[in-house]
């Protein structure tokens, strides 16, 4: 089953009547041939004194003040465009405000800041230092495997990244709460761990048969949650994880294109507060997630294969 280039077409037209500045650079970098260039020089704008990224950058979060999990936002874009210029304003920004920031502490960078609720905001960005503990887990994963990967080896920086994901490791089989991101944050470490060529300082092999359970677990068990989503872990054909969930991951490819409504894109499966909160800012909020989501569906199904061969890329 494929995305039909007519449905393609459908996605393009909402893309330009309702994206933001930042997702529609997305976009025409992804699928018109776009720049890099134009995505950055937007982000820029989101780009805080301190060099870490305010709201909403994040669609659910417009809290303007720098959080860890914006910069964890922003490594996703950086990774989405494939680019790694460390000597990039973004860039150097971005680790200035890792290494310094207060938000942080022996388990890693904080999920959830105490400015947020000075804003309109999803409830799951309501501050609770409790809840950091282990909510924590999945951006700490993956912003350390970031810096492990592309960081400057001799910074502070890098040794803070090096002992974080020491302790995620070591603590990886008594964890029982990995917070709504923890699973999906392993995987993304596992990579960076591999690809930055650190499999025997980290223990690789038993991190990975450890993950591999928690995937196949979370995708069988938690079949209501769609941050149990098999995409959310196995990002291509050519993932470690990809044969053993199969099945699994092909259906939810299939489910995209089956659940594509008539015209235009996807609907977003979360409200903030059962709509009874903070309407017109979600209403804005809305549709931007919708953008977002949608580049992110169709590059899923551009790479595994289930674009219609008469879309022109």
């Amino acid at each position: 089953m494929q995305l039909s280039a007519l449905s393609f077409e459908e996605i393009r037209r909402w893309i330009y009547k309702n994206a933001r500045p930042l997702d529609l650079a997305l976009w025409q970098y992804q699928f018109e041939h776009g720049s890099k260039e134009a995505v950055l020089s937007i982000l820029l704008y989101y780009q805080n004194s301190d060099g870490g990224f305010g709201g909403p950058i994040e669609p659910d979060n417009w809290n303007p003040a720098s959080t860890p999990y914006n910069a964890q936002f922003v490594t996703r874009i950086l990774r989405q465009i494939d680019f790694y210029d460390t000597a990039h304003p973004v860039y150097r920004g971005l680790f200035r405000y890792l290494e310094n920031t207060e938000h942080k502490d022996s388990y890693g960078w904080y999920f959830v800041i105490p400015s947020n609720d000075n804003y309109p905001h999803a409830r799951w960005w309501d501050y609770n230092q409790q809840d950091n503990v282990y909510q924590s887990i999945g951006i700490t994963a993956i912003l350390s495997g970031f810096i492990l990967r592309y960081g400057d080896k001799l910074s502070n920086l890098y040794q803070m990244a090096e002992d974080y994901t020491k302790s995620i490791v070591k603590n990886l089989p008594a964890t029982k709460n990995f917070g709504d991101m923890g699973i999906g944050g392993y995987c993304r470490l596992l990579d960076d761990i591999e690809s930055a060529g650190l499999t025997k300082e980290f223990d690789y092999q038993n991190f990975r048969g450890i993950i591999s359970n928690l995937i196949r677990d979370k995708i069988h068990n938690e079949t209501d949650n769609f941050m149990a989503n098999p995409l959310e872990f196995v990002l291509s054909p050519d993932s470690r994880f990809y044969e053993e969930n199969k099945d699994e991951v092909e259906s939810a490819l299939d489910q995209i294109i089956l659940n594509k409504p008539a015209s235009g894109v996807w609907d977003i499966p979360w409200e903030w507060y059962n709509g009874n909160k903070y309407p017109k800012a979600f209403a804005i909020s809305e549709n931007w997630w919708k953008s977002f989501e949608a580049i992110e569906k169709l590059l899923q199904l551009k790479r595994f294969g289930r674009l219609d061969k008469n879309i022109l890329l």
